[in-house]
C-alpha cells in the first residue's frame, strides 16, 4: 500500500536534524537581504534555485556555500526570530511534531548582537510559534499532538575570518595561533554559551552539535569542547562521515562522546577506519 503525500504529511513526526539557516524561507532571505543590504546572486525565488540552491550539487563545499548568504542576512534579532518562527510554521505544517532546530551562533553574531542574544532571538521565535499552535483546540482536547522545540547549537570544524564578524575578532585576537587552535577555542566558547543559556536563561537548548567540512578538519580538535558538553549532560551529535571516510564517525564517537551522527552514509562503507585524519598540506 502506498502513502500518499497527503497523509505522510499528516502523520506526527520528529525533525532531529534541521538547520536553521538551511531552512530559510527564499522569499524571507530575499526580503532581508534587500532590507539590509545583501547582496545576493539573483533577487528572485527562480534565480536562487538556479545560482545556489540547486536540485543536485557538486560536493558539499558547493552546497555549504548557501549558507554564506542566509546566515549574512540572519545578523540581528529581528530577523534570527522570524527565521526561527518562519520554520517552526513550516514544520507544524509537515506534521513535525518535534523539532531539534540547529545552527552555529556565531555565524550570527555581529557587533551589539552577541551569541547569548541570538540564542535568545531564536528561542522568541521557537517560543511563539509554539504557543500559537499549542493553544489550538484540537491540541487543548488532545486530538492533535503538542508542538515542541529545542536548539542544537552547532560549533564549526574551521571557519575563516571571511565567516561572520565574530570569527574575524577571534584571528584578530589570537593572530599566532594555528587556525585549528582558533576553531578549538570557538567550539569551547560555543558550548559554555550553550550551558549558560539553558542552565542562566531557561532557553530551550538541548544539545551541541560540530558542523563544518570534515576532510583535513578532524573531531579531535574539538574534543576539549564536546567534555564540556558531557559533563553539563548536554545531547552530543556530529555531522561525521557524509564527506569523509568511516574514521570520521569514529573520532565523533570516541573523541567527542557522539550520541547522535549527522548523516553518517560512511558507516556502510567496507573501508577500514584509520583514527587519524591527514590536514591538508
Amino acid at each position: 500500500m502506498s502513502l500518499s503525500p497527503e497523509l505522510l504529511r499528516a502523520l506526527p513526526k520528529a525533525d532531529l536534524h534541521l538547520h536553521l539557516d538551511g531552512s530559510l524561507r527564499l522569499p524571507t532571505l530575499i526580503e532581508l537581504a534587500k532590507d539590509r543590504g545583501v547582496r545576493l546572486p539573483a533577487r528572485s525565488v527562480a534565480g536562487l534555485k538556479k545560482k545556489v540552491f540547486k536540485e543536485r550539487y557538486r560536493n558539499l563545499g558547493e552546497y555549504l556555500h548557501g549558507f554564506a548568504y542566509t546566515c549574512a542576512v540572519l545578523r540581528d534579532a529581528e530577523a534570527v526570530e522570524r527565521a526561527s518562527y518562519e520554520l517552526c510554521l513550516d514544520c507544524q505544517a509537515d506534521g513535525v511534531r518535534y523539532a531539534e532546530i540547529r545552527f552555529a551562533p556565531q555565524l550570527n553574531a555581529a557587533p551589539g548582537f552577541g551569541v547569548d542574544e541570538v540564542l535568545a532571538a531564536a528561542a522568541r521565535g521557537i517560543a511563539r510559534a509554539t504557543a500559537e499552535f499549542n493553544q489550538r483546540s484540537e491540541v487543548q482536547s488532545g486530538l492533535e499532538p503538542r508542538f515542541v522545540a529545542g536548539i542544537l547549537v552547532c560549533a564549526m570544524r574551521h571557519f575563516s575570518s571571511v565567516y561572520g564578524p565574530r570569527f574575524a575578532t577571534m584571528f584578530e585576537a589570537f593572530p599566532d595561533l594555528p587556525q585549528a587552535r582558533i576553531a578549538a577555542l570557538a567550539s569551547e566558547e560555543v558550548v559554555r554559551a550553550a550551558i549558560r543559556a539553558r542552565d542562566e536563561q531557561g532557553l530551550p537548548v538541548v544539545g551541541v552539535d560540530l558542523a563544518g567540512q570534515e576532510d583535513g578538519f578532524p573531531a579531535a580538535d574539538h574534543q576539549r569542547a564536546f567534555q564540556l558538553a558531557h559533563d553539563a549532560f548536554l545531547g552530543k551529535t556530529v555531522h561525521a562521515g557524509e564527506a569523509y571516510g568511516p574514521e570520521s564517525i569514529f573520532q565523533a564517537v570516541t573523541d567527542c562522546y557522539a550520541d547522535r551522527i549527522g548523516h553518517g552514509t560512511w558507516l556502510f562503507s567496507s573501508a577500514k577506519v584509520s583514527p587519524a585524519i591527514p590536514r591538508p598540506a
